[in-house]
Order: structure tokens, then sequence, then C-alpha cells
């Protein structure tokens, strides 16, 4: 029973939401109850995927989210209300600090979905690399002897994306340290984060504008198909738009087709 990149995407937006959701029900009685079970029985599901796939589930940061969360309790209800009403105070920094972690991890949680599949695929090192994760920083020279020189090389990839610096050397992760790196860039295609290679990001840019400019004339030229019949020459003008679009696709298929092949990792 194997987990997808997706489904650990999937489990940490319905982990993130139900949070959300118990928040503001402690702190100003919102009637979420059936929500919260909806999610929590999605959630339940997933996370036994998760487990019986032997995926953990550890986010960037972890631990500082735990320390927040303990700094968190030692405040009132009425002082959290109050800080978020006047957006100052202890307890409106710590709430602002812990959501800046968690909205960094939610926009990043197909990268850590990736992350928690390569761990799985690990042997020693796995509770080590987890730990480095929890901290979101690595400290020392990191041996993953268990995964070979591709997937290390991905492994580290993967760990920058996710803000915790790092290289593949010859047997393991080491902290960047100002050496070379693969340099990557973020972008949004389709409403969804990316990364691609920086030597490929301007011809990626330019193929986003040229796809949203051919989409816009393909929409309008819908709209006049709906008032009038086209004639052959429209027709074929029409079709020959369509086929750019088509071309634009593959092209940019083809320029994310590393990143792609990424989220089809497994454990198998």
């Amino acid at each position: 029973m194997a987990i997808s990149v997706r489904e650990l995407a999937r489990l940490m937006e319905l982990n993130k939401r139900r949070a959300e959701l118990e928040f503001q029900k402690s702190l100003f009685g919102a009637n979420v109850g059936s929500d919260l079970a909806r999610l929590a029985s999605a959630a339940a599901e997933l996370s036994e995927k998760a487990k019986g796939s032997g995926v953990e589930l550890v986010l960037p940061g972890q631990k500082r989210l735990d320390e927040l969360a303990k700094a968190l309790d030692g405040f009132s209800t009425e002082e959290m209300r109050e800080g978020l009403k006047i957006k100052d105070g202890k307890a409106f920094q710590t709430l602002k600090d812990r959501g800046m972690i968690v909205k960094r991890n939610f926009e990043n949680r197909f990268e850590i979905a990736k992350l928690m599949i390569l761990a799985a695929k690990m042997k020693d090192e796995r509770e080590a690399l987890l730990d480095i994760v929890a901290a979101g920083a690595l400290a020392s020279p990191l041996s993953v002897a268990s995964l070979n020189e591709e997937n290390r090389r991905k492994l580290a990839r993967i760990m920058r994306r996710c803000g915790i610096d790092c290289v593949a050397g010859e047997e393991g992760l080491e902290p960047a340290m100002g050496k070379d790196a693969e340099k990557e860039a973020r972008l949004h295609v389709s409403n969804r984060p990316v990364w691609i290679s920086q030597e490929s990001k301007p011809r990626l840019e330019e193929n986003l504008k040229r796809m949203e400019n051919l989409n816009a004339r393909i929409q309008l030229k819908n709209a006049e198909r709906q008032l009038k019949t086209f004639s052959e020459e429209e027709e074929m003008n029409f079709a020959l738009l369509q086929r750019e679009y088509l071309n634009l696709l593959k092209e940019q298929d083809e320029l994310l087709k590393d990143y792609i092949e990424e989220e089809k990792l497994s454990i198998i």
C-alpha cells in the first residue's frame, strides 16, 4: 500500500485546515463540529495509508512549531483574542511566528511529501534525516549511503526547496557553506508552484506569457463562434491557434519533465 506525493500533500492540507477550524472553535466558539468531523475522517484515512507505506510525516521546523505551541499554551484565550484584535503583544507575535512557518510549509507541501517518501527509502540514516528536517537546518554532514547518487542529489535539491541549505556529497549531505549547488527558481504554473532550473526559467516564463496571450485569443474566438458561423478561412485560423496552444503545452511539459517525474516518487 504505497501513498503518493499528491496524497501526502493532501494530508497536509487537511491537517492545516483542521488546525484552523480547531483554533476558531477554541478561540471564538465557531460552530464547526461537522466540518471538523469530515476533515478528521479524511485525514485519518490518509494517515493510515501513510503509516502502512512506512512514511512518517515530519514538517520542516517542527521543533520550533512545538516550542511556539507550548508558548501559546501560556496565554489565555482573552490574551490571544486581544492580540489578534490590536495586532500587537506577545501572544500576537507568537501566533504570527507560528503562522509564518505553517504558511511556508503549506506552500512547500509537495516538496515535503517528496522529502518524506525519500526518507522512507532510507535505512539507518532515516531518523537522523527526520531530526534534521524537524530542526529546519543541517549543522554537520549526514551520510545517506543507502541512497544512490541520483537520489542523494534529488534529496539535497528538495531539502533546499524546503529551506534546509545543503549540497549532495560523495556519500551524503553536507552544509552548503558557500559550496556550489544547483540553482533553481520557483514559479507558478496552473495555480500551483513548480521548481525549474535557473537556466530554464526564462524559457518557461516566455512560454507562460505566450500561453496566456494565446488563451485569451482562443476564448475570444470561441465567443465569436457562438454568435456566427465561421468561414472556412476563420475555422482554419482558429485551428491554427489551438494547435499553437497545444505545442506550447508540449513545450511546457518538456521544460518541467524532471519536476513532473519527481511527483511519481514512491517507496516501492
